[in-house]
């Protein structure tokens, strides 16, 4: 499956796009923990202290967004794409 970052999350991770291994039971949750264990300095952007998503995280499979889905639980294939956003700013 392709996960792509974008704006800082590009930056603290040094890349634009990963491909990661999914199962047929693989949720959202065990790609977002794969992808923090490669890049730790994803961690803070992605998870909160409890371990729950951060609120900050715009998480999209297929450009839905995955509170619109099933949340954390949200069954993911080897065809999805998943696009991962920091907290957008501006004015």
């Amino acid at each position: 499956m392709q996960v792509k970052l974008y704006a800082s999350l590009r930056q603290a991770a040094g890349i634009k796009m990963m491909d990661i291994e999914v199962g047929t039971r693989t949720t959202i949750n065990e790609v977002l923990l794969e992808v923090t264990h490669r890049y730790s300095a994803l961690d803070e952007f992605i998870w909160k202290e409890d371990g729950g998503l951060s609120e900050h995280a715009h998480v999209f499979i297929n450009s839905e967004n995955i509170n619109h889905l099933a949340g954390l639980e949200t069954i993911v294939t080897e065809t999805d794409k998943v696009d991962i956003f920091p907290p957008l700013v501006g004015g």
